[in-house]
């Protein structure tokens, strides 16, 4: 059983902020844009300009740099390599399995795992996974009560 209900419960509400926040959303929401007589609604999309965020300044930072974190994370990634294995080989040395010998190895995976996925996520923003071109200008896709948005034709929206 969970021992900490509300360490559980704080993280959870801690994410649901994190998301919501990256997209803009809100509880009110500004008016809907009204569409003119005769448009289909499902032909239509909602979008808005790119407001740059931190998190966007960060992303490209990290983005420019991401050579460099290739090249440092096979690197550590062989040392892990080397880690298990030679944890693997003083087990087969002494002929009897010792668990004691991988708590090393294992404290350097969930370090290089939780590492790679902290990276990934600061590496890409949520601009970046909504982020359209319409007629050669960049938006992001949106609601249609988010604040300054537009209505466009579906067709005219194109992915980058």
């Amino acid at each position: 059983m969970n021992k900490k209900p509300g360490l559980l419960f704080s993280i959870s509400l801690l994410a649901v902020i994190v998301i919501a926040a990256s997209f803009n959303m809100e509880l009110g929401g500004a008016n809907p844009v009204r569409l003119r007589a005769g448009v289909n609604p499902d032909n239509v999309l909602y979008v808005c300009p790119i407001n740059i965020s931190g998190w966007d300044t960060a992303a490209s930072m990290i983005t420019a740099a991401s050579k460099y974190f290739y090249m440092a994370f096979i690197f550590f990634f062989i040392v892990l390599l080397f880690s298990w294995g030679w944890a693997l080989y003083q087990n087969l040395l002494k002929d009897k399995f010792s668990a004691d010998v991988y708590t090393n190895p294992w404290s350097l995976t969930k370090i290089f795992f939780w590492s790679a996925v902290i990276c990934f996520v600061l590496a890409k923003t949520p601009n970046y996974f909504r982020e359209v071109r319409v007629q050669n200008t960049n938006y992001v896709l949106c609601e249609n009560n988010s604040v300054g948005a537009r209505a466009v034709s579906a067709r005219a929206v194109k992915s980058n």
